[in-house]
């Protein structure tokens, strides 16, 4: 996705999905050493979760594995590990990957990809 205002209009979106799904969100657009993590965010069970945020055009579509190469899961996994040691992060944490379809430049579905990248606790 090559539009910022798309990539950010995808973020807001997920950003509002996980307030009203019940997920508590920490940080949007966090720094780390090892790049951007788009949103932080505590789930309804606890754990600690990268959401790593997908903006494509109608499902031309995303599989998981194209998505997300292993070097950038790898990064977000690095990037995790660095946001929980800061919090003193305790319990659980994964990263997952949002999948946003956009249609004229709007949000319009979203798919979800658990757990993409499990750090080492």
């Amino acid at each position: 996705m090559r539009d910022p205002r798309s990539g950010r209009r995808a973020e807001a979106f997920v950003a509002r999905w996980l307030a009203d799904t019940g997920w508590r969100l920490l940080a949007r657009n966090l720094r780390t050493p090892y790049g951007e993590i788009d949103l932080l965010a505590v789930d309804p069970g606890g754990e600690l979760v990268v959401v790593e945020v997908k903006a494509r055009h109608p499902l031309s579509w995303l599989r998981e594995e194209d998505a997300l190469r292993p070097r950038q899961r790898a990064r977000l996994g690095r990037a995790l590990e660095w946001a929980a040691a800061r919090r003193r992060w305790q319990g659980a944490m994964r990263v997952d990957l949002a999948a946003v379809e956009l249609e004229g430049g709007r949000p319009r579905a979203l798919a979800w990809f658990e757990d993409v990248e499990t750090p080492a606790e």
